[in-house]
């Protein structure tokens, strides 16, 4: 496990500026000494038909910048903007996954604190409209398994018969339709990309990550799709991957 991450969109807040969070950032300061601004995010939202989801383009004012809170190792990180909320846990050196109750409760303390302080200054409410929470494993390729995503993938195999034999790399994207939580549609989309990094064997990231609508807007119905999106995830590991990587997974989920 190399990343998990919690998160919302809700309807844009545009008073919801840098310069306003100022007051949140001395809340945060002891938890999250660092921050820095990064691109923001534009709005995915899940659509009533087949294929990937939507990315909308936004007229009028420029998009507003993400802010990062970052934890003192950088591992745990807060990501704001004028519409959305994440929590993240990031592998950074040796630093143990917390596992998703600790993760959930970061994400939940600062929505917590993000609404009240929206309410404080009166500059909003938040409105959430698509909940998503994503996976992502790294998983070794090399030796006898160069190109063979049945390390990753337990239906996997590579094509018979080829006059170049085995690829040196394959990228894989599915999309399940999840139909007993939220409000439809609710997508899990699995990944597996190709990687590589100077120095080690090649890998493949296994990314897995449901999203879509909660039943209303509010913290409760968002954390009830989180619960329901992380046994969706936990099972489609099971289901998917190969046995060896099932005892890993148990103790890391």
């Amino acid at each position: 496990m190399v990343e998990v991450a919690l998160g919302v969109q809700f309807r844009p807040i545009p008073a919801l500026r840098p310069v306003e969070l100022a007051g949140l950032r001395e809340q945060w300061r002891n938890e999250f000494p660092i921050v820095t601004d990064q691109p923001p995010v534009p709005p995915a939202i899940e659509q009533p038909t087949s294929g990937p989801s939507s990315v909308q383009l936004v007229f009028g004012p420029a998009l507003q910048t993400r802010l990062w809170f970052l934890g003192a190792d950088e591992s745990m990180l807060i990501q704001v903007q004028h519409d959305r909320l994440t929590a993240n846990w990031r592998k950074i050196g040796d630093s143990p996954y917390p596992r998703y109750p600790a993760v959930r409760q970061l994400f939940e303390d600062r929505f917590a604190d993000l609404a009240a302080f929206l309410t404080d200054r009166e500059i909003g409410n938040i409105d959430v409209t698509q909940v998503e929470v994503n996976y992502t494993n790294a998983i070794e390729l090399g030796g006898d398994r160069l190109g063979h995503l049945d390390a990753v993938l337990r239906h996997w195999a590579p094509p018979e018969g080829h006059h170049l034999g085995v690829p040196e790399e394959a990228r894989i994207a599915l999309v399940f339709p999840v139909t007993d939580m939220g409000r439809p549609p609710v997508r899990m989309y699995v990944g597996v990309d190709p990687a590589r990094q100077i120095g080690r064997e090649p890998f493949a990231f296994l990314t897995l990550t449901v999203r879509g609508a909660p039943t209303a807007g509010d913290l409760g119905a968002t954390l009830e799709f989180m619960d329901g999106a992380h046994v969706h995830v936990v099972n489609s590991f099971a289901e998917l991957t190969p046995p060896e990587m099932h005892e890993t997974w148990r103790r890391t989920r």
